[in-house]
């Protein structure tokens, strides 16, 4: 296996943690995915769904499906989301028959594949007439994406994965005018509190909280769309 490979075999319990239940972070991830998935209807697929931390926000609305190709990953997320249909599968090679999802939503996960446009063409296949797939990717040409990129050496591909990836990888498949928006330009808290390399207990001390939600605000309008964090893209099959 690859050392990217090696990376997310492995459940990792306090990133769950952390994107969950910490006071400090959790609300930045609800920020960022309340307003989004609030629209994917049911059945969704998450493709790439880990230990389950977007599975647990799409689980209010109904009983999502997720699959990953980390089996320990898979076991945890069935653990930490009951209510969730889990399996062990490849995102290049999806085990469901064409047009059984209302939805198919794939987070962080595109950056990662060697073929990224092969993944995106199962996510398509498996969507029904009029299904929406949900592509969220961070953006290489954000600095703190790119400091991240730096720190975590399985997150190297970052630095050349932009906007332009994401739609390339869309491009030709059975999919309408794809709607891009960029989301949170200047994630500083997603750095300062990480739960390995920072000081997640920040968020929990309102003073501090306030501070660093300031600063993102203010490093936000600093920096064009285009070099926002997170590149989201929206669209229905044909």
């Amino acid at each position: 296996m690859s050392p990217v490979g090696d990376h997310f075999a492995a459940a990792d319990a306090a990133h769950f943690r952390w994107t969950t239940a910490d006071p400090g972070f959790a609300p930045v991830e609800e920020a960022l995915l309340a307003p989004r998935l609030a629209g994917l209807a049911a059945p969704c697929l998450e493709v790439g769904c880990g230990e389950g931390t977007n599975l647990v926000r799409l689980a209010r609305r109904g009983r999502p499906f997720g699959i990953d190709r980390s089996v320990e990953r898979v076991r945890f997320a069935a653990g930490a989301v009951p209510d969730a249909r889990l399996a062990t599968a490849d995102a290049c090679a999806l085990p469901f028959r064409d047009g059984v999802f209302a939805s198919v939503l794939i987070r962080d996960l595109l950056h990662h594949l060697g073929d990224p446009r092969r993944a995106a063409a199962e996510a398509v296949r498996v969507l029904v007439p009029g299904g929406t797939l949900l592509v969220i990717e961070p953006n290489g040409r954000n600095p703190l994406v790119a400091l991240q990129a730096r720190l975590v050496s399985a997150e190297r591909r970052l630095t050349g994965f932009t906007v332009s990836s994401v739609l390339r990888a869309l491009e030709g498949l059975p999919l309408g005018e794809p709607e891009v928006e960029m989301a949170q330009g200047f994630p500083l808290r997603r750095l300062v509190l990480h739960y390995r390399f920072g000081w997640p207990g920040l968020g929990r001390a309102r003073t501090a909280a306030r501070v660093l939600e300031g600063l993102e605000r203010f490093g936000e309008r600093l920096l064009p769309p285009r070099r926002w964090s997170y590149t989201v893209v929206r669209s229905r099959r044909r």
